[in-house]
């Protein structure tokens, strides 16, 4: 996809405020991650705490090293740059932050601004789950400090790290004293940005923006990208490199006060970004023929069981790739041993067992698929499955596993198409879901239509 650099000078002050300040306002002090920095950095982040533009991962812990999404970053840029946030807005400007995202209005408020034109070259998506890189960083700073015309006229950084078109963003990003090289001398510019650079990056330019460097508010961006900043290739949509362009998904959902479940918005936007077509269709409305026409099946999390349990012998034999979500309901398809009390309490991490296939996403090691402890579920998988995952806490309990075409499931029935276990509950998708987790649920996607 085509990332216009400029839609993220507005998250990247937002980057870290994941909660709301409580009753009591919080100091650097409340925070056990903050205890031994420089006197100087924890001055900073004391003062951005105490105004209100950032707040921890969880009470005690900031999270320096975690790394932000662009939904937070609006939020942040909102505050710093005192845009108008309209809370009445109900009609979406991008097809991936619908009017129930908790970022919705902050996105809203930069769309208005003309500091984002989206993520794609379309303009038709925002990405509210994707990081942001220190070259990214750098270019978002400058540019909403009004600083563009002079970022494009600074004599470039001579560093390998930085790409072409960030050079002279970089370069003026050094000068301002925004940003600072990393220990090994490079700028770095293709690493992920984390909580930390964010703060004190923003910490410079908060200061900056208030004395009036550059222009007194940030200025309008053209709404086509500069001529240095090259187009950037499209992500592969799937492991195999096998586009997903008109494939169908149906995402069966369950009901909340007569209506779609909400909670099930994040799955969606994230799959219509990958490039599918994705149908809802409520539980209580599934069956024989309701699936007739798709590439891919989706049953949520939010199904109400029984109406899953009504058509699993449909679901069991039907020729189209399947991701369970319902933990309940793995062990009527056959994809479990255990289906009832399979879902482990207040948890974080993941390990990943066999990071060479293509569900891992790349993945290696321990990973938090959230950014505070909550449920995940599990299932105990029959020889012929895929296992990629378990629990950090206990490695017989599988978080990521499938089945290939014609393998055997636990009852001994023949597999009639791919089918994949996704672990995380749909409700902590929309806060609490790490990128991981999101990267996660796209190779599940990718894998099951190869």
């Amino acid at each position: 996809m085509k990332k216009l650099l400029f839609p993220l000078v507005c998250f990247l002050f937002l980057s870290l405020a994941l909660l709301p300040l409580s009753a009591a306002a919080k100091t650097a002090d409340d925070f056990s991650d903050l205890k031994n920095i420089s006197a100087d950095t924890k001055a900073k982040l004391d003062s951005l705490i105490r105004e209100g533009v950032f707040s921890g991962i969880s009470d005690t812990q900031f999270g320096l090293q975690d790394k932000m999404d662009r939904a937070q970053f609006a939020k942040v840029a909102a505050i710093i740059f005192k845009l108008p946030v309209d809370q009445t807005l109900t009609k979406a400007s991008f097809s991936d932050v619908s009017p129930s995202h908790w970022a919705f209005p902050y996105v809203e408020a930069l769309k208005k601004a003309g500091l984002t034109d989206g993520y794609d070259a379309s303009g038709k998506t925002y990405h509210p789950s994707g990081q942001v890189s220190r070259q990214e960083l750098a270019t978002f700073l400058i540019r909403g400090l009004g600083l563009d015309a002079a970022a494009k006229s600074a004599k470039p950084v001579a560093d390998s790290t930085v790409s072409d078109w960030a050079k002279g963003y970089v370069s003026l990003a050094l000068e301002k004293k925004l940003m600072t090289n990393l220990p090994g001398g490079t700028f770095g510019g293709g690493e992920p940005a984390t909580r930390e650079m964010l703060a004190l990056a923003s910490y410079e330019a908060k200061a900056l923006f208030a004395a009036g460097s550059g222009a007194n508010e940030p200025a309008p961006q053209s709404q086509t990208p500069p001529a240095t900043e090259p187009e950037q290739p499209q992500k592969p949509s799937e492991p195999g490199d096998v586009s997903v362009s008109g494939k169908k998904v149906l995402l069966v959902s369950g009901e909340r006060n007569s209506d779609l479940a909400p909670e099930d918005l994040p799955i969606v936007n994230r799959l219509e970004e990958l490039g599918f077509t994705v149908d809802r269709l409520l539980d209580r409305k599934m069956g024989p023929q309701s699936f007739d026409g798709y590439d891919l099946i989706f049953i949520s999390e939010t199904v109400n069981s029984k109406y899953a349990k009504n058509n699993i012998h449909v679901l069991k034999t039907l020729p189209i790739p399947i991701i369970y979500n319902k933990g309940i309901s793995i062990g009527d398809a056959g994809m479990s041993k255990i289906s009832e009390n399979s879902s482990a309490k207040k948890e974080l991490t993941i390990t990943i067992t066999n990071p060479d296939h293509p569900l891992a996403a790349g993945l290696k090691g321990d990973v938090d698929v959230y950014y505070a402890a909550n449920d995940i579920t599990f299932g105990i998988p029959g020889d012929d499955a895929i296992v990629v995952a378990t629990l950090k806490s206990d490695s017989n309990k599988a978080t990521i596993f499938a089945y290939e075409k014609g393998a055997k499931n636990v009852d001994g029935d023949t597999v009639p198409a791919r089918t994949v276990f996704f672990m995380a509950k749909a409700g902590t998708l929309k806060d609490n879901a790490t990128e991981e987790l999101m990267d996660i649920l796209e190779a599940a996607a990718l894998w099951a239509v190869q």
